[in-house]
């Protein structure tokens, strides 16, 4: 879709927001047109018995783009909404394993001897700082 100034989901978005801070952003802008065209619906019943179709054509034509911007909203948010989801499934699966990994550590503690788990920790942490350079 080509998004242009009238279309663009960002536009009344400010800026470097986490993902579920931006999708609550989205989502009150979303509110917020809604609003905006309930009361052009209001303004156009007016227009209407007073039989004004220049206050008519202006009432539409940003009823329309309110309807525009509204859709680029709408897609933009599936969007982050599966963003978010990846990113709770990557966390709990990081925390799985995390979980795992102490697990393991402590039953190993239990059974091995203390040189063989400290030895095989040390290489561990060794591996880690390795890693994080």
């Amino acid at each position: 879709m080509n998004v242009d100034n009238l279309t663009d989901p960002y536009k009344n978005t400010p800026k470097d927001l986490s993902d579920q801070d931006l999708w609550d952003s989205l989502n009150r802008r979303i509110e917020k047109i809604d609003e905006i065209r309930r009361s052009i619906r209001s303004q156009r019943n007016q227009a209407t018995a007073n039989n004004d179709k220049q206050k008519l054509n202006e009432l539409s034509a940003e009823a329309n783009m309110l309807i525009k911007e509204r859709f680029a909203i709408h897609n933009e948010m599936k969007l982050i909404k599966q963003r978010i989801k990846k990113g709770r499934r990557n966390q709990q699966r990081s925390s799985a394993r995390e979980s795992l990994a102490i697990e393991f550590m402590l039953i190993a503690q239990k059974k091995l001897p203390q040189t063989v788990y400290d030895d095989i920790r040390n290489e561990a942490a060794m591996n880690i700082a390795c890693q994080k350079k």
